[in-house]
């Protein structure tokens, strides 16, 4: 991606809402164009951040990013005509996972709710970092040249992550990583 994305946040919590935008300014690739109470939007957005109240009552011309008050508290898709693709829980969610939820609405990607790794696996430094940059959207020769280590080294790297995330692709891993609370 390299145009800015549009968000719009709409919650009834000021101080919730206030965080977020703070949380989504340190991304450059993020503009906040809109930040209300409750909707309808009057801005255009590429991707609206809500909370499953907002969810229910108004339909939303973007993807939505719902923050729920628990994990689990919002099992639907909001109001019908809703698109909702990720659904995060506001007490726990860290504002690396905000932005990674809300790249990832914006390119279409559905980030889910959070399930167990794998038993006995744990991603170590060098594979998050991979992953960070993938999400950035760096390819196997920049990683490599940001990182020190062979495309070669890089890919077999990649394909771990895809491995142990059981992922079908790379998108689907940045996907995997931002649910899972890994980027």
């Amino acid at each position: 991606m390299t145009s800015t994305i549009r968000v719009a946040v709409v919650d009834g919590n000021a101080i919730f809402r206030r965080g977020v935008v703070a949380s989504l300014a340190d991304d450059p690739l993020l503009r906040v164009v809109t930040e209300l109470p409750a909707g309808p939007l009057a801005t255009e957005a590429d991707v609206v951040v809500t909370s499953p109240d907002a969810a229910l009552a108004e339909v939303f011309p973007a993807p939505l990013v719902v923050c729920t008050p628990s994990p689990g508290a919002f099992l639907g898709g909001g109001r019908s005509g809703n698109r909702v693709l990720a659904v995060l829980p506001r007490s726990t969610v860290t504002p690396d996972q905000l932005t990674g939820a809300v790249r990832a609405a914006a390119a279409g990607l559905e980030v889910k709710a959070a399930t167990q790794a794998t038993p006995g696996r744990s991603f170590d430094h060098r594979s998050v970092g991979v992953l960070r940059l993938l999400a950035e959207g760096a390819g196997t020769r920049e990683i490599s040249q940001q990182t020190g280590f062979s495309e070669r080294t890089i890919k077999q790297v990649i394909y771990e992550i895809e491995q142990w995330l059981g992922a079908r692709s790379r998108a689907h891993a940045v996907a995997e990583g931002i649910r899972r609370g890994l980027i």
